[in-house]
């Protein structure tokens, strides 16, 4: 028999933010994993990005409290983790918690002193949103039994020095990840970080906001992924903002083409950039909600819609 091709799923910040929508992408995942290996690729948790992001900048020009900010996003953590994974699924969450928090408190407190926030130094704090973010993802899969490890992108997204949208050094890339991914256990899920990677010389870079889409790209391209799926929070990619118009529709089917024109026209369920990697090799690309996953959904690929 011939190697069976993983899915990757890749669940945003509100997909992941809310004991319910968490527990949502839980089952989904867990259905996944019925029907083929599954790469889980996560996002900060939904406002955790420009919580540090605001946090890194009042640190340089001195007037923001670590201790308070780092405190604040651990309690969120925690108590989001006692939410999906109580008792023995949790301990190694809140060992990562504890110690990316602290982490934390130490990058901003080094940037006050400074008194200037340096692109590498953001890029550090901003990463921490991911980097705290998959150990709970982890947890939950583990509260259902599954054997989900959480897995530093950094170790495996090769990128150059553009520390705020670097660029994928995608042959690097494929090798990493095959040998980090293709290598495990059967019964193994990995948990990866969105958003992030990292120089050859380790440095974490980023891959630009909505980065965690271009991550799941990514992994499925070294991967020869059978297919990666989106999850946020609305129905696919639809024809209209859906908060802003009763009208909005949910469209069934895009080519790679179409979907890339919507955007870069502005259109915020995908990054602009993440069909690059997939359209060579005609991967496809489900879009869904995570609170709605018996929707249907928006397929992105090469010829006519399948089911």
């Amino acid at each position: 028999m011939g190697r069976v091709r993983p899915r990757v799923l890749k669940f945003g910040g509100t997909s992941v933010g809310t004991a319910p929508a968490l527990q949502s992408a839980r089952d989904i995942s867990e259905a996944a994993r019925r029907q083929a290996p599954v790469v889980i690729v996560v996002s900060a948790l939904s406002g955790v990005t420009n919580q540090l992001d605001a946090a890194a900048a009042a640190a340089g020009e001195g007037r923001t409290d670590p201790a308070s900010c780092a405190g604040a996003i651990r309690d969120r953590h925690l108590a989001l983790l006692e939410a999906v994974a109580p008792g023995d699924a949790s301990r190694e969450a809140v060992r990562a918690i504890e110690r990316r928090t602290r982490e934390l408190e130490a990058r901003l407190a080094t940037i006050r002193a400074s008194a200037q926030l340096a692109a590498a130094s953001r890029a550090a704090v901003l990463a921490l949103g991911e980097r705290l973010a998959a150990p709970v993802a982890a947890a939950a899969l583990r509260g259902l039994g599954l054997d989900a490890h959480a897995i530093d992108a950094s170790d495996i997204v090769r990128t150059s020095r553009a520390f705020p949208e670097a660029d994928v050094d995608y042959g690097t890339t494929r090798r990493l990840a095959r040998a980090a991914l293709d290598g495990l256990p059967a019964s193994v899920v990995p948990v990866v970080t969105g958003f992030i990677g990292a120089t050859s010389s380790g440095a974490t870079t980023l891959l630009g906001r909505g980065g965690s889409d271009l991550t799941a790209a990514v992994l499925g391209w070294a991967l020869d992924a059978e297919r990666v799926e989106i999850w946020s929070d609305v129905d696919g990619v639809m024809t209209a903002d859906p908060r802003r118009s009763s009208e909005a529709r949910t469209i069934p089917y895009l080519t790679y083409a179409q979907a890339a024109a919507l955007a870069r026209a502005g259109a915020k369920v995908l990054h602009p950039r993440t069909l690059e990697p997939l359209e060579q090799p005609g991967i496809p690309v489900f879009v869904g909600n995570t609170l709605r996953p018996g929707a249907p959904g928006t397929w992105i690929g090469p010829g006519p819609a399948r089911s």
